[in-house]
């Protein structure tokens, strides 16, 4: 009997403990509210009047000479005095023809030119004495012309001598080729005792101490560029500094560009003829807007992105999701500059995803990045 008694009575107590916890008042942290919105990581709004662009083109070194350098008159080659990669300065001696003949040749011109003086010295020296007896009345005038006709032919006869000697010696200097520019040696198609023809190629010579970049750019680039800026050049190994030196302002009807040609200022690293290069071009961008990461847009309609923009509820530090249409202006590999009715400040959703939905409970998973 007793022990009945006292079951009955657990029996009551644990029944009273049970409705009481189920009808006690619940803790802050079991609010509906804050346990269901999901931590996103946001970023707020900040809106800027234009936005600076770099672009990149590209382009190719050239050195501002290159000569293929070969004889006027063929001939036999006697002597190379340079090879690939040797630098040569002005006026060198790069390659010799066989002058045996040109200079047998200039010898006999030149004993020709001692003839021909004699030859012109005896005519003045007899011109002179008819003339004397002439005068006195003791030759025919007729001797006298003919002394003169013989003078005059005698000064032909040289200046002819003279003028055959100064043709070999150009012809002389011509089985030589001297270095127009300082430079370096690109190539050697020729060894000793080979024929040249005239005007075949036997060695290039490049100034590759002057280097410059001819590039076609868009006309809307290339007409922001006067003579005079510098531009920053991006190589394989390190940046280099180079300044407009022309502007054609002419544009290119086969490539729709304008060519613009520059000179390295000789700043940075210094690059190689025919090297890859990119020339960076800054511009502005004269538009409202402001900066995202491409991972917060999603495709809407008609050509528009969609931004989500967290809304503040009225009690809690929750928000709702709310689409907002914005229209791109320009994009980066990372980035995009865009614009629509959004406030500034406004708190939106840093990355969208298949999770994300219009109306969803949000808080911030991070600190408001500016």
């Amino acid at each position: 009997m007793h022990i009945f008694r006292f079951s009955v009575a657990s029996c009551v107590l644990i029944s009273f403990a049970t409705i009481a916890l189920l009808f006690s008042p619940a803790k802050a942290n079991d609010d509906p509210n804050t346990s269901n919105a999901v931590p996103v990581p946001v970023l707020a709004v900040k809106f800027q009047d234009q936005l600076e662009i770099s672009s990149t083109w590209p382009a190719t070194v050239t050195a501002r000479r290159q000569s293929s350098l070969g004889f006027e008159r063929g001939g036999l080659i006697d002597k190379i005095f340079v090879d690939v990669g040797d630098t040569v300065s002005k006026g060198d001696k790069l390659v010799s023809l066989n002058t045996s003949t040109q200079k047998a040749d200039l010898a006999a011109a030149n004993a020709a030119i001692v003839q021909a003086r004699a030859q012109h010295a005896i005519a003045i020296a007899t011109a002179k004495r008819r003339q004397s007896l002439a005068d006195g009345g003791h030759i025919s005038s007729q001797r006298l012309e003919e002394s003169l006709a013989n003078k005059a032919s005698a000064e032909a006869s040289l200046n002819a001598a003279r003028a055959q000697a100064r043709a070999l010696s150009a012809r002389l200097a011509l089985s030589h080729i001297i270095a127009p520019f300082d430079g370096t040696i690109l190539n050697r198609f020729f060894d000793e005792g080979a024929i040249a023809g005239p005007g075949t190629p036997v060695l290039v010579l490049i100034e590759n101490n002057a280097l410059e970049l001819m590039v076609g750019l868009p006309a809307d680039k290339a007409i922001t560029l006067a003579e005079g800026d510098k531009v920053q050049i991006s190589t394989g190994y390190g940046n280099a500094e180079a300044r407009v030196r022309r502007n054609t302002n002419v544009l290119n009807p086969a490539t729709q560009t304008v060519e613009v040609v520059f000179d390295f200022t000789g700043n940075g690293v210094k690059p190689l003829a025919g090297q890859s290069v990119r020339i960076n071009l800054k511009d502005q961008l004269d538009q409202r807007g402001f900066l995202v990461p491409l991972s917060a847009l999603r495709e809407g309609r008609r050509g528009l992105w969609t931004l989500y923009a967290l809304l503040p509820q009225t009690s809690g530090k929750n928000y709702i999701l709310s689409p907002v249409p914005v229209e791109i202006l320009y994009t980066t590999e990372q980035q995009a500059y865009v614009r629509g009715p959004i406030e500034d400040g406004t708190l939106i959703l840093k990355a969208s995803g298949q999770n994300t939905s219009v109306g969803m409970l949000v808080s911030p998973a991070n600190g408001i990045q500016k």
